[in-house]
């Protein structure tokens, strides 16, 4: 039988550690080879940063923005490969259970570091000292957070401050540095979904993101521009309509349409993404996205790579 490894037993009373250490290193090994190679260029200078910053062991904050399809996930998966198969710790967490999917070893921010559901200026993360998790946080060497936009700026600084209290004992610098010291990636897109604020104003909003907080002015800010999608695109013909189609849909997030606007405006949607629908607007989206349905039903390809998306819960009550 195959003797553990001295590093096991060290960990052994503490699970989350286990967890995070059970990742097969030769594989994630190889598995980066492959994920470095394909990096493009500004997929690459993200990754030499991050990865110098977890290097130097000095802490920093970094923000990579980037509208959907530009390779944010692809950097997060070789961040991790990286690092993880050289036995370190990453702890990828994300806003949304969705999105935490993405993740290997995804979870969301609240499940991972105890955030109150409800934050605010004062609160902090339900974190003991000497608990399992503490001892998780300290050994970790790479914090990455996806869709960080849509996560109100109390719950980035509650685990601010609960990190620069939980590290201080192993770096009394920590109570001093950005989350204690340690290296945090934030991803997402300022043009997507931001914090939910009830009843609030467009100002409460604005003021509830993560760049109105005081842990902004510690965040280098990262781009993405190239859109990866189109990279796999084989006839010219859907290349052009694909670019087409991402140029619009970035223009509307950018407020350069519809003309000179204050946030509200009309917007022309092109008629090859109009359905002509007059009588029954619902049985035309049924039969468009879900061709002959009752042949395919039993078809597990056919389902998952067809959806409906609706703004509101009521209008997925009434397509359902």
């Amino acid at each position: 039988m195959p003797f553990p490894d001295a590093e096991y037993f060290s960990c052994c009373q503490n699970r989350l550690i286990q967890d995070e250490l059970r990742y097969n290193r030769n594989d994630l090994s190889q598995e980066h080879i492959k994920l470095v190679s394909n990096l493009n260029d500004e997929q690459r200078h993200v990754y030499d940063i991050v990865m110098n910053a977890v290097r130097l062991n000095k802490g920093g904050m970094f923000f990579v923005y980037g509208y959907g399809g530009t390779g944010k996930t692809f950097v997060w998966k070789t961040l991790s490969a990286a690092l993880r198969s050289k036995g370190e710790i990453v702890l990828n967490v994300a806003s949304s259970g969705i999105a935490s999917l993405l993740l290997l070893g995804g979870r969301t921010a609240h499940s991972r570091f105890a955030i109150p559901l409800n934050s605010n200026e004062d609160s902090t993360c339900n974190i003991k000292q000497g608990s399992p998790l503490v001892e998780l946080i300290i050994r970790s060497s790479l914090i990455i957070w996806d869709e960080a936009p849509m996560m109100n700026k109390y719950c980035f600084e509650a685990l601010d401050k609960s990190m620069r209290d939980i590290l201080r004992f192993s770096n009394p610098m920590s109570y001093e540095l950005p989350f204690g010291g340690k290296v945090v990636v934030l991803g997402g897109d300022f043009r997507q979904i931001l914090p939910v604020i009830p009843r609030g104003t467009r100002q409460d909003i604005v003021l509830a993101t993560i760049n109105s907080s005081y842990l902004w002015r510690n965040c280098k800010v990262l781009r993405l521009t190239k859109n990866m999608r189109l990279q796999n695109v084989e006839s010219d013909e859907d290349f052009i309509n694909l670019k087409s189609f991402s140029e619009w849909i970035a223009s509307i997030g950018d407020g350069t349409i519809g003309g000179p606007n204050d946030g509200n405006a009309v917007i022309d949607i092109p008629d090859d993404l109009l359905l002509n629908a007059l009588d029954d607007p619902v049985a035309s989206i049924m039969n468009s996205t879900y061709p002959n349905f009752t042949s395919n039903v039993n078809e597990t390809e056919y389902l998952q790579g067809r959806a409906i998306l609706a703004p509101t819960l009521d209008v997925v009550e009434t397509v359902n």
